[in-house]
């Protein structure tokens, strides 16, 4: 439980970092990239670096608002999220790191059981992964849910099947 707050906590400075930017700047990259480097550092795992050309695809992705996995043929890992709340971008982003950080509690590192319920956190955290990009779309009422939605698409390079290697 502790392990968790952590995490929350480094993560509610996400709009510290973002407050410095001028407010016609891309939010995105620095917040998401800090934001996982943060839940990374806190489980002994090094740093992510941003990938721009991922992002566009991701972005592209991400505008479509269908809260399914994408068809990507494993060339990398995804993670989504996916929230009514309409928060900005900064806090939207923070919570979908630390949803899918938390899933460690549930994650047996000694015997590398991989299951469902911890594939988010072996993305965001994996030991492989050194390359991400992520975009979040405004969908509207309907797309998704009843109501407005922001979609968060993560992408993470390798992909799953290195990262679940290395864990």
């Amino acid at each position: 439980m502790i392990k968790h707050l952590v995490i929350a906590a480094a993560a509610a400075l996400a709009p510290v970092l973002v407050s410095a930017l001028p407010a016609s700047a891309d939010v995105i990259p620095a917040t998401a990239t800090a934001l996982h480097n943060e839940a990374r550092a806190f489980y002994g795992v090094g740093p992510v670096q941003w990938d721009g050309a991922l992002r566009e695809e991701t972005r592209a992705y991400a505008r479509i608002c269908r809260f399914e996995p994408s068809a990507h043929g494993d060339r990398y890992g995804e993670n989504l999220y996916v929230t009514t709340a309409q928060d900005d971008d900064a806090t939207v982003l923070r919570d979908a790191v630390v949803a899918w950080a938390t899933e460690a509690m549930k994650f047996d590192k000694a015997n590398h059981r991989h299951s469902r319920d911890v594939s988010h956190y072996t993305q965001t955290i994996g030991a492989n992964t050194d390359r991400m990009a992520v975009a979040i779309a405004d969908c509207p009422a309907g797309s998704i849910f009843g109501s407005p939605t922001k979609f968060v698409v993560a992408r993470y390079i390798p992909g799953q099947d290195a990262v679940k290697a290395a864990l």
